[in-house]
C-alpha cells in the first residue's frame, strides 16, 4: 500500500471516529456548557455581541456609562500617568468573555481561539487609533512558568492577530523575575509586584516605533504599565494595549493574570 493511500485512509477513519465521538457525546457550549453547542450555543453567542457593543473607556477599556466614553480618559483612569494611549477590549472579565478566556487557558478550550482572535481584530480595527499601530507584541510570561507546558495565551492571541490585521507580531520584551500570580493583590501590591519585572530583549530595536501590546486581561493595568515603560526606556514614542477581558479592579479576586 502507498503512503498516499495509507494516508487518505487515515483520514477518513479519523473523520469517522470524530463523527461517532460528537453522535456519543455532543460537543458543548465553551460559555454555558450546554450539549450540542461549540464552541458557542446561540444564548451566548448573543450576550457576546451585547458585550462587544457595551461602552468602554477608549483609555483603560473600563465600562462606562453611555455617553461617558471619551479620550480624556474615564473616572477611574482620568488622573492616572499612563504610558498606554489607548486600550481596546472584547468584553468584560465578569461577563461571557471571561468566561471563554478561562477556558481557553485553563480548560484547553482550543476551539475558542479563533473566535477569540477575530473578535480581540474587529477591536483594535475600530479603535482610531489602529492605523498608527506598526508592531504587535505581547506581555511576556518567566522561562518557569513555560516549562509547565501551558500555552501561553497572549503570544498566541498575539500572533493570530497580527496575521488577521496584516502586522508584523514581534517578540520584544521578556520578564526578568518570577513572582506571584496578581490574584487578590491590591492595585498597589500589583504594581510592585511587576515593578522591574520587564526589559527589552537584548537586540532588540524599537526606537521611534509605534506599538500594539496584547494580553488576554487586563485588571489594574499594572502589568501592561510595566510592559510599556521598558517599551519607553527603548524609545518607543508610541503604545497601545488590547485584551480579550476587562476586569473589574482589585474587588474581583477570581482574576488570573
Amino acid at each position: 500500500m502507498s503512503d498516499t493511500l495509507r494516508q487518505q485512509r487515515l483520514k477518513k477513519l479519523r473523520t469517522m471516529t470524530a463523527g461517532l465521538l460528537d453522535q456519543a457525546f455532543p460537543p458543548r457550549c465553551a460559555c454555558c456548557n450546554d450539549w450540542g453547542s461549540a464552541p458557542l450555543c446561540e444564548a451566548c453567542a448573543a450576550a457576546i455581541v451585547r458585550e462587544r457593543l457595551a461602552e468602554a473607556c477608549p483609555i483603560c477599556a473600563g465600562s462606562v456609562g453611555p455617553f461617558e466614553a471619551s479620550w480624556d480618559g474615564c473616572g477611574a483612569c482620568r488622573e492616572m500617568r499612563l504610558r498606554i494611549m489607548g486600550t481596546a477590549r472584547v468584553g468584560t472579565y465578569g461577563g461571557k468573555a471571561g468566561v471563554l478566556v478561562r477556558q481557553y487557558k485553563y480548560r484547553e478550550r482550543q476551539d475558542v481561539e479563533p473566535l477569540l482572535i477575530e473578535w480581540l481584530s474587529d477591536s483594535i480595527s475600530a479603535a482610531r487609533w489602529f492605523d498608527r499601530v506598526e508592531a504587535v507584541t505581547y506581555v511576556p510570561t518567566h522561562w518557569r512558568r513555560m516549562l509547565r507546558g501551558r500555552s501561553h495565551a497572549a503570544r498566541l492571541l498575539a500572533k493570530g492577530v497580527a496575521r488577521r490585521l496584516d502586522l508584523p507580531c514581534v517578540s520584544l520584551l521578556r520578564r526578568t523575575r518570577s513572582g506571584p500570580r496578581q490574584v487578590g493583590l491590591s492595585y498597589n501590591q500589583r504594581v510592585e509586584n511587576v515593578r522591574g519585572a520587564f526589559s527589552l530583549i537584548p537586540g532588540a530595536s524599537v526606537r521611534g516605533a509605534r506599538i500594539l501590546i496584547i494580553d488576554d486581561v487586563r485588571t489594574t493595568g499594572a502589568t501592561l504599565e510595566e510592559c510599556a515603560k521598558a517599551l519607553r526606556r527603548g524609545r518607543a514614542t508610541e503604545i497601545y494595549a488590547a485584551v480579550v477581558a476587562r476586569a473589574k479592579g482589585t474587588d474581583d479576586d477570581n482574576v488570573v493574570t
